[in-house]
Order: structure tokens, then sequence, then C-alpha cells
């Protein structure tokens, strides 16, 4: 590297945060749009799912083989390339409510630009660390993973206000428009300040092998999770799709054992201490990042907050991030990853579970129970991710770094699309069970009992975002069996069930959590740490 790469090696750090930030802001931001792209473009629920869904299906799934890229034909090159189509797909994401292709409706149009916006992320997230570990050495790579993680953590958490300011202030567009301009400098500012690394051993070719067996994997196991509420999760569809992802899995680590230049090399779990970030990376995603959907749920349709206000409420998440992230980035070297991970994970336990302190009778005063775990897990976001990243990297050879981060984000994406499948599915059964029961033990003159029969059906397809709004807007099958002297009541009834869904799903996450702190005290191990009090 020359010294005018040395010199630049700061500005090469703004430029990979730029695109972290627009990749990680993507994941939470359009939550507290939802609703309002669900008026604007007259989209059912079911479809509005995949705004979200799309984005992280193809971003879980090419992630990977976008990191290795990286590795054969230059880190600086396919981050660039990411940055710009994540830019384009924001382009086309602002515009879908405009235009659409080939007669295709405006909510699926937005779900491929998503899509897009998704291939994009692939390349962004696990270059930026791979970048970062090729530009700085010794305590400065400490440093740096710390600001990295900084921005991680309060990308992710600053989501919900980002999106809740352009909601109300501009239109659900601008929550895309945005990443145009922020795009357009960070694309000026990697070309100038980023130097080119790979991997100087890679092979001139990329492991097909390994691209095909793991995206087709993925590809399954991805959208089993996503569907797996919708189809059944004992339907044969959902069960193929399982299947399929491992057959293909074993497949892929049968054949990358025996390739000499894999994209993965599996040999990498060996280390406990590698397994112990991965798994960490995963409940961090499963456990807390999932649940912003099901919060925003809360405080918008449940307590009747808009999208600004609502996002306002989540802030201590956000800025609080800023306080844990550099004090883990500062002294993750000098005293080692694990226990800061320990402890993050176990703090945000803590707070999750402090969440189950709503109510079904909850006014929008209320919301304060909230502030405590809010706080607890902005300070515990912030100090999980710097120790995190280091851990992933520094538990590997350098010439491995960019595999390592392409495992680290996989891992976080798989999390978020298990935690919202998983959660969704546990809130969608808790749910209809209450709404079942207390609709079955209602006392009323007249009502006989296929008509309480027909309003369970009606309310349990109208779904929990239906349930949370008193199932204003759904269909109008659960009012044809209510008439009007015990509407009200079944919608109470309704509200009620999804806040007691969610405080079930609270404590699920919670243990989710939990369980990743133990996992991380048993695996975690001072004397993995080679490179990172080395390298």
């Amino acid at each position: 590297m020359n010294h005018q790469s040395k010199s630049h090696k700061w500005w090469a750090l703004a430029a990979v945060c730029f695109g972290l930030f627009m990749a990680l802001l993507d994941v939470t931001i359009v939550n507290v749009a939802l609703p309002t792209i669900q008026k604007s473009l007259n989209a059912p629920f079911s479809d509005l799912e995949w705004v979200i869904d799309a984005y992280a299906l193809s971003f879980a799934v090419v992630l990977i083989t976008s990191s290795r890229l990286g590795d054969i034909i230059g880190r600086k090159k396919v981050f660039i390339t990411g940055l710009s189509i994540f830019s384009l797909g924001s382009l086309l994401c602002a515009l879908s409510g405009d235009f659409t292709f080939g007669g295709l409706a405006h909510i699926t149009t937005l779900n491929l630009a998503r899509a897009f916006q998704g291939l994009g992320a692939s390349a962004m997230m696990p270059l930026s660390l791979s970048i970062i570990s090729a530009e700085f050495h010794g305590k400065e790579r400490g440093t740096a993973f710390g600001i990295w993680g900084g921005v991680s953590g309060l990308a992710t958490a600053i989501g919900p206000l980002v999106g809740g300011i352009l909601v109300e202030k501009v239109n659900w567009q601008s929550i895309f428009y945005i990443n145009v301009p922020i795009g357009m400098i960070g694309i000026a500012l990697s070309i100038w300040a980023i130097h080119e690394s790979k991997e100087e051993r890679a092979p001139h070719f990329i492991d097909l092998f390994g691209l095909i067996t793991l995206t087709i994997s993925m590809l399954c196991l991805v959208l089993a999770l996503m569907q797996g509420n919708n189809k059944g999760w004992s339907s044969s569809y959902i069960l193929t799709l399982f299947v399929v992802a491992a057959i293909f899995l074993v497949v892929f680590i049968v054949g990358e054992l025996r390739i000499k230049n894999p994209m993965i090399d599996p040999r990498l779990f060996k280390n406990p201490s590698f397994t112990g970030s991965a798994i960490a990376a995963f409940v961090l995603s499963a456990g807390l990042y999932s649940l912003f959907f099901y919060l925003t749920l809360y405080l918008q349709n449940f307590l009747g907050f808009d999208s600004l206000q609502a996002g306002l409420r989540t802030l201590p998440m956000s800025a609080l991030v800023l306080i844990g992230a550099p004090l883990a980035g500062k002294f993750t070297d000098k005293f080692g990853p694990k226990w800061f991970i320990v402890t993050a994970l176990a703090l945000l336990s803590l707070a999750v579970f402090l969440m189950t302190r709503i109510s079904p009778t909850d006014t929008p005063s209320d919301w304060i129970v909230l502030l405590p775990a809010f706080i607890i897990a902005g300070i515990a976001n912030g100090m999980a991710n710097p120790p995190l990243s280091t851990l992933a990297m520094g538990t590997v050879h350098p010439s491995k770094i960019g595999m390592a981060s392409g495992v680290s984000n996989v891992s976080r994406q798989i999390g978020i699309a298990f935690g919202i499948a998983f959660l969704g599915a546990m809130l969608t059964n808790r749910y209809n069970i209450y709404i079942h029961n207390k609709i079955a033990a209602l006392n009323v003159p007249g009502l006989p009992a296929v008509a309480k029969q027909n309003i369970i059906t009606g309310i349990q397809k109208a779904g929990t975002i239906a349930g949370s709004l008193g199932l204003e807007g759904s269909s109008s099958k659960a009012n044809r069996y209510a008439h009007e002297a015990i509407f009200p009541t079944i919608q109470h009834i309704a509200r009620t069930a999804f806040v007691n869904g969610t405080i079930d799903i609270l404590i699920i996450a919670g243990c989710i959590l939990a369980v990743g702190a133990v996992l991380s005290i048993v695996l975690i191990r001072d004397k993995d740490m080679f490179h990172i009090q080395h390298g």
C-alpha cells in the first residue's frame, strides 16, 4: 500500500460506512412506512410483507457469493458495483408508485425493485468489513471495527425515526429517493479513497459448484421461513423447501471440503470461537432486529401513533448505540470480544423481557413502559456489533477474511429472516388461539354457534395486522356476522389478542437472546484470538 493510500484509509472507512448505513437502514426504515404504502398502493397485506421479505431474500441469498467475488476480482470493484446497483434499485423503488413494468401492480413493481436493491446490499455489507480489514492493522483495526459497529447498530435502530420523519414530512417515496444522492457521494468517495485489494492466492474463477448449491439451499431455506406462516408449516410445499434446502446444504458442505479453492471452507467452523460469532450474530438479529417490525405495529396500529411519533419513541435505541459502540470498539482489543458479546446479549435479553410490560389496556401515554427497555437495548446493541465483527474476522487467516465476513453477515440476514418468519408464525398462532377462546366463550343471546365460528374465521382470516387496528380496513366477513351491538366487543377481543400474542413473542425473543449469551460463554475462547491480538 502506498503512502497516499495510507493517508486515505479513514476516508475509505467513511466510504464503506456510507454503503453499510444505506444497506442496513433499508432493513428497518420501511417498517414505519408500510401502513402509508399500503394505503397509497391499495395493496393487500400479503403483498405488503414482501416489501421487507424481497429485500431480505435477495440480500441473504447472494451475500456470500458477492463477498467471495470481492476476494477474487477485487473488493473495491465489487463494493462500488453493489453501491451502484443499490442506488439504482432505490430510484426504482421510489418510482414504483408512478409506473409499472408490463402491467404489473404497483406493489409488485415495488417488491421487484426491493429485490434488486437487496442484490446491491449483498455486496456492500460484507465487503465493507473486508475492506476495513485490508486497510487497517493492529489497534487501528479495532477502532475501525468499533466505528463500523456503531454505524451498523445506528443504521438498524435509527431506521424507524428517519422513516417516520420522511413519511410524515415528505412522502413514502422519499425513504428511497434519499439513497440516491447518498449513494453517489459514496461511489465518488470509494473511487478516490479505497485502494483495491483481493485474495492474492485466489483462483481466477468462481466456484460454480459452491455458488449453485449454496444459492439453491439458501433460496429454499429463506423462502420456507418467509412463507411458512401463510402456506402452513406442515404443508407439502414448505416441507419440500426445507428438504431441498437441507439436501443442497449437505451437498455443498461435502463438495466444498473436496474442492481446492472453495467459496466457503467448512473447516472454519472447527474453530469454536468462529462458530460462536456466527451464532451470536444470528441471535442478535433473530431476537432483536426482527422485533422492530412488531414493535412498529404496536406503536402505530395499536397505540395510534403516526410514523414520526413512533420513530421518535424508538429514538433511545438509536441514539444510545453511540455510547455502546465506541466503548466496545476501544476496549475489545484490550479485554477480548467474548465478554462484550456475552454482556451485550444478556442485556438485550433483559431489555426484551422488560418489553413484556405492555398491556391490552395501554393508552398512548403508556408507551413509557417501553422506555427502560429501549435505553438498555440501545446501549447493548452498540456494545454487540464491534466485538462480533472483530471476532469473526480475527479467528481466520487473513486470506479468508472475505469468506469470514460473508458467513458473519449471512448469519445476521438469516437471523432477521428467521426472526420475522418464526416470530410472525408464533404471533399468528397465539393470536388465533386467543381469538378462538374468547369468541367461543362469548355469551350473547341469539348468537348461534355457527355465527360464532364464522366470526372467528373472519377475524383470523383478516390477520394480526388488521387485529392490531381493531379490524379496521379488513374484509367485511367479520362485520357480516357481528351485528352492531357486539362488534365493539369483537374489536376489543381482536386488539387484546394482538397485544397478548405480541407479549408471547417478546418472551420467545428474550429466550433466543439468552440462549445466545450462554452459547457465547461456552464457545468463545480467548486462545482463538491470535489474529486479533497480533493482527
